[in-house]
């Protein structure tokens, strides 16, 4: 059995005392922020190297005529592969200012049914111009993947993105080299967002896993940081395909106002939410830690009376 959400409460309540009694305000400040105790700044040589690292991905990934996949572990991680997908697309169509601003995005009705449309509201937060989005929803994959050809072809978009839910049979390796070729040709520049996918041989040069990952503490009046509160968008990359060598795990952060990523400089987060979450039901004392079995079951066929 775990422990339960009142013990959790006061180990964190013990840990943030002795950690203001010895003396170490920082500690307890991270510990309240839902941070790593013992995990301290980068050196300035790592944050060079991961900067290097970092500049050196986003040239390849905003280059034109490149063909790149985006892929999330689970389906209810649709909404941040789309959104790494268009801070993607805008910071190109924002390093070409001349180039075509349109942007199309191809979706898969199974996730839309999942995890909705894309909201208008939502997308001018995000920094962008719901003019500038094209919105298709083909019902087979086969039309998508023409819709996606036909619009690297007519070249009328800065970036194309083609949404895919899991490993179709009908979008194979023979399918993505038809389409990497394509946007070599046309100079376009296609992104797949593979929504809970597996990996699979792919002619995308650069293959990403993209997660979730929390949001920075924002700073209180008092000076103390307030940790799980809405906060601009930040991804977990793991290059799972790269030219780059060693690529690291990056934590890269969205800036709706310069419409670009960023590295996440704050302390490296122990979790999602703040580490005083508890549980949303208490687990009941008196039951099993165990499912019981069903038992037998029987089929009861009803009597059909034959009036007179």
């Amino acid at each position: 059995m775990g422990e339960g959400p009142q013990a959790r409460e006061t180990l964190f309540a013990l840990r943030e005392a002795i950690a203001r009694i010895e003396g170490k305000p920082d500690h307890a400040a991270r510990l309240t922020a839902g941070l790593h105790p013992e995990a301290g700044e980068a050196t300035p040589e790592e944050r060079l190297e991961r900067q290097g690292l970092f500049d050196g991905m986003m040239d390849e990934i905003l280059a034109p005529g490149t063909l790149v996949e985006l892929r999330g572990l689970r389906l209810q991680q649709a909404g941040s592969v789309a959104g790494f997908g268009l801070a993607l697309a805008l910071m190109a169509a924002e390093k070409n200012a001349k180039a075509r601003q349109r942007l199309l995005l191809v979706a898969d009705p199974h996730v839309v049914r999942e995890a909705g449309l894309a909201y208008a509201p939502g997308l001018h937060d995000f920094g962008m111009s719901t003019a500038g989005l094209v919105h298709a929803l083909p019902r087979r994959i086969e039309d998508a993947l023409w819709l996606a050809e036909a619009a690297l072809t007519s070249r009328a978009f800065s970036t194309v993105l083609l949404e895919v839910h899991g490993n179709p049979k009908k979008f194979g390796l023979t399918e993505s080299r038809r389409l990497s070729l394509k946007a070599r040709a046309t100079g376009g520049r296609l992104l797949i967002l593979r929504q809970a996918g597996e990996e699979e041989a792919s002619s995308a040069f650069l293959r990403l896993s993209v997660e979730p990952a929390p949001a920075a503490a924002r700073h209180l009046a008092d000076g103390s940081l307030l940790s799980g509160s809405i906060g601009s968008p930040v991804f977990r990359i793991t290059p799972e395909k790269s030219r780059i060598p060693g690529s690291p795990e990056l934590i890269l952060e969205w800036n709706s106002d310069d419409r670009r990523l960023h590295l996440f400089e704050q302390f490296q987060p122990s979790g999602l939410g703040s580490p005083h979450s508890v549980a949303l039901f208490p687990k009941a004392s008196d039951r099993p830690h165990r499912q019981a079995a069903l038992g037998s079951l029987l089929a009861f066929a009803p009597r059909l009376d034959r009036a007179s």
